[in-house]
């Protein structure tokens, strides 16, 4: 019994580093949307960028939706949003951001759940005296 096994590589493989900065506009949240957080059960991601300001000077630049991981190697998984931002304020320019790609969500993970919760059409509602 042979088995044909696909390794799939692991998600750290997937982690892009980056240098960037954005010149006079402020601070860095004025430049890039910060969303998730601890406190929505989520880690933190990237959302709207300005990218007519963001440069990048080593790496590329990240994309929307990329889960942050680390800024100037402090890790920011697990912190809230509200603290993150502190994070980033923290540092000056150039800020090196490392981020990876969320995992797509699978078809089947979806029908799995599905299965795993009756619709309520299908749930027979039988009296306790019913004889």
């Amino acid at each position: 019994m042979s088995r044909t096994l696909k390794k799939k590589k692991h998600w750290t493989s997937k982690v892009v580093e980056c240098a960037v900065s954005w010149g006079s506009l402020g601070e860095f949240g004025s430049v890039v949307e910060i969303l998730g957080g601890a406190e929505g059960g989520e880690f933190p991601f990237l959302g709207q960028m300005k990218l007519d300001v963001l440069v990048c000077h080593v790496g590329k630049l990240p994309y929307y939706g990329d889960v942050l991981l680390e800024v100037n190697g402090t890790p920011v998984s697990g912190l809230t949003n509200r603290d993150t931002l502190a994070v980033i304020r923290h540092f000056r320019e150039p800020v090196r951001l490392k981020t990876v790609k969320p995992a797509p969500q699978s078809p089947r993970s979806e029908a799995v759940l599905m299965l795993a919760m009756p619709s309520l059409s299908t749930v027979q509602v039988v009296p306790m005296n019913a004889k």
